[in-house]
């Protein structure tokens, strides 16, 4: 007989937060790239062990706008801020990452500060 698999309560899981961003550069830049800018400003800024606490992790951008989200453990939401504000080049062309809000659930960000640039 198979027993049910063992979760975490609501009270133990990990909090996270999520941040709504807007890269404004000299090009349109790909998924890909955004990501790997994310990824890069985090180890570059906070390294490895301050990477590992925030858990950046990309959830999605929309090419035509320019804009995105990424989710973050609550309690280093301003360190990665921090770390997106100092990125001034991706793949060798000028760009900054404008931090458009935070909020603790995906759809009050869209809601909030996204649907101006059509997300629904």
């Amino acid at each position: 007989m198979r027993e049910k698999p063992k979760y975490l309560p609501p009270t133990l899981r990990d909090k996270h937060r999520y941040i709504a961003f807007q890269v404004i550069g000299e090009r349109p830049f790909k998924k890909d790239e955004i990501k790997r800018a994310i990824w890069d400003a985090s180890l570059s800024t906070l390294g490895t062990l301050g990477s590992a606490r925030a858990k950046p992790w990309f959830i999605k951008f929309d090419e035509k706008s320019q804009t995105g989200i990424v989710r973050v453990d609550r309690k280093h939401v301003e360190e990665l801020r921090f770390a997106l504000t100092l990125v001034t080049h991706i793949n060798g062309s000028r760009a900054i990452f404008r931090t458009l809000g935070v909020s603790g659930t995906i759809k009050r960000l869209k809601k909030k500060f996204l649907a101006e640039y059509g997300w629904r």
